[in-house]
């Protein structure tokens, strides 16, 4: 049985990311406890180095915290050790997934398991596929097997922040995640319940043009009428993009 480190990044009294409403600490866990549930529904044993919003014990550095979340995945034996993140830019423009590798791990087996993850996200959320990097993280280095740290998102792009505002769509990341990761382990991946699954299920998806040029991000048909990322239309389309906040209301204005 194949032994899986889950590491909800940050917590206690380290936010990480900061958004306009969501810090990072508390989405990190909530993927992470439906990836738990996705990946034990599976057969696959999974440790935590959190399971709820832990508090750092006074004195204690970040360092010596990230070491010790390291240790959880090397005294366990662990097969894999997945750290789950969202990214900040200073650019609230920038957006999609990502997941981070160690340098030292660029031509193994740890790229290809990251790149496996990261397409199996981006293609059932419709998020931008941003691809696998290369980082000397903390816990990609201590760790002493494979390790992926994924980086769900942008929490300072204001419209993915809404997304990871809705657990129906970490439900669909922790999902995706599950299923990449029985991939990597020749496990049979176990869908949710009928239930849970309802709000879960992949609509088909479907390629837009305008004036000619694909959107990088599909598409999704729902019943019958099709839905399109409105920064990337708004982009196509030569228009500025502004959202509210507090009317959550998405403005597209035509350039002069």
């Amino acid at each position: 049985m194949p032994r899986i480190v889950l590491d909800p990044g940050h917590g206690g009294r380290d936010p990480g990311a900061v958004g306009q409403r969501l810090k990072e600490k508390d989405v990190n866990l909530k993927v992470c406890l439906y990836l738990r549930d996705a990946l034990v529904r599976a057969g696959i044993q999974v440790l935590m180095t959190r399971d709820k919003d832990t508090e750092r014990v006074p004195g204690v550095t970040s360092t010596v915290d990230l070491k010790a979340r390291a240790m959880l995945a090397n005294t366990n034996s662990a097969d894999l050790y997945v750290s789950w993140h969202y990214d900040a830019s200073a650019d609230e423009n920038v957006h999609g997934v990502s997941v981070w590798i160690h340098p030292s791990q660029k031509d193994k087996s740890a790229y290809h398991k990251a790149d496996l993850l990261c397409h199996h996200i981006s293609a059932a959320t419709g998020q931008k596929h941003r691809g696998v990097y290369l980082g000397d993280f903390q816990v990609l280095r201590d760790t002493m097997m494979d390790a992926l740290l994924v980086e769900g998102g942008f929490i300072t792009n204001s419209l993915e922040e809404a997304r990871m505002d809705d657990d129906r769509f970490l439900q669909q990341q922790a999902e995706a995640a599950a299923e990449a990761l029985c991939k990597i382990f020749d496990y049979r991946y176990i869908a949710p319940t009928a239930n849970a699954s309802t709000a879960l299920r992949r609509e088909p998806l479907v390629t837009v043009k305008v004036n000619g040029a694909s959107l990088v991000q599909h598409g999704r048909l729902i019943e019958g009428k099709t839905y399109v990322p409105v920064r990337e239309l708004a982009e196509l389309l030569g228009c500025a993009i502004n959202w509210d906040n507090e009317t959550h209301t998405v403005s597209l204005t035509r350039g002069e």
